[in-house]
């Protein structure tokens, strides 16, 4: 070693300095390193020889369960990349029909506020802190404006047409949807817009 980097404590033992403690550590690492893989090639090598000492039979059993277990792994592979395949398939389908449907309320919409103007919100009646009397509510209701009413001939839908004629006729929203096989909603929607 130099004598540069080696400096005498007071009792004689030399110090060894900070490259010099680097460098051992490097080398002890390295030689545990080769020594790990050494001990790892000998027990696959060892691991080899028992393989190929089992008798026939058991390494061909050996063979086929390991081939089982590919093909398993591949067939459920297999059915997860079909399944996922086919929701992605149905989720696209889906959306593009939410798509066709949002664009054909946005037209439906458009077509309505033409017809009728911007339909104003229904404005609630102030609450009363003194009960009211029917004879009351009757004269509120014949003071109130009849708004105009849509000739079914002046509708270009077939199933608006229809709710407005069975309307004109007196049956209820209820009996209207189960002729029509229609939802309850859908009928009283179409029969309010009728009123604005």
């Amino acid at each position: 070693m130099p004598t540069s980097l080696l400096t005498t404590l007071p009792d004689g033992a030399p110090e060894i300095s900070g490259p010099e403690v680097v460098a051992v550590v490097l080398m002890l690492a390295g030689v545990m390193m080769l020594a790990f893989l050494m001990v790892m090639r000998t027990r696959a090598k060892i691991a080899r020889r028992q393989a190929e000492t089992l008798p026939p039979k058991e390494r061909l059993e050996k063979i086929r369960s390991d081939a089982r277990l590919r093909d398993d792994v591949h067939s459920l592979e297999a059915g997860m990349l079909d399944t996922t395949r086919r929701l992605v398939a149905t989720i696209d389908g889906r959306s593009e029909r939410l798509e066709q449907l949002i664009a054909q309320a946005d037209a439906r919409i458009a077509e309505l506020e033409r017809a009728g103007g911007a339909a104003s919100p229904p404005q609630e009646a102030p609450l009363a802190s003194a009960p009211v009397s029917a004879a009351a509510l009757v004269t509120e209701e014949r003071r109130a404006p009849v708004p105009p009413r849509v000739e079914n001939n002046d509708v270009q839908d077939p199933l608006t047409a229809a709710v407005y004629a069975l309307s004109d006729d007196g049956h209820q929203p209820v009996d209207i949807a189960r002729e029509l096989d229609e939802q309850i909603g859908k009928v009283e929607l179409i029969l309010a817009l009728r009123e604005v």
